[in-house]
């Protein structure tokens, strides 16, 4: 008896560990279905003579894939990232909004790295992050030496 239980334990645990993941297509005609364009964004090296204020300023797109309206409850951003405003009515299928980001870049060497945070309706996640990414650095001229 104990073999049996066993036995059937394996198979329902065996049974749960493989079953597989709605696929992305599969999800788009469920529901409303966020994807940003692009998933991340990357502002690479930026040197520190070319710092200025609008470099944190950042428009994030996102679509609406699904097939019922897209809503945004709330957007937050991290560790002094501010969201300046998003698009608040619903999105419509096949429609796009906008968020808007501004943080302060220091013209210091140094890496950037910010999350936003979108909480929607969405069928594949109800919380999604969206990265900012990049690097200040000296300019290489600056740190050769010069001699006379």
């Amino acid at each position: 008896m104990r073999r049996f239980m066993l036995y059937a334990f394996l198979m329902a645990s065996s049974v749960v560990l493989f079953a597989q993941q709605p696929a992305d297509e599969e999800l788009k005609k469920k529901g409303p279905y966020i994807r940003f364009e692009p998933s991340e964004i990357n502002l690479g090296n930026i040197s520190t003579n070319d710092v200025t204020e609008d470099i944190g300023n950042i428009e994030i797109e996102f679509y609406n894939d699904g097939v019922q309206p897209l809503i945004l409850n709330q957007v937050t951003g991290c560790c002094g990232t501010r969201i300046n405003d998003w698009t608040r009515k619903p999105i419509a299928p096949g429609q796009k909004g906008t968020i808007k980001v501004w943080f302060r870049v220091s013209p210091q060497p140094h890496r950037i790295s910010r999350t936003i945070t979108v909480q929607s309706n969405a069928i594949n996640g109800n919380n999604k992050k969206m990265a900012i990414l990049g690097e200040v650095v000296i300019p290489s001229s600056a740190n050769e030496i010069q001699l006379p």
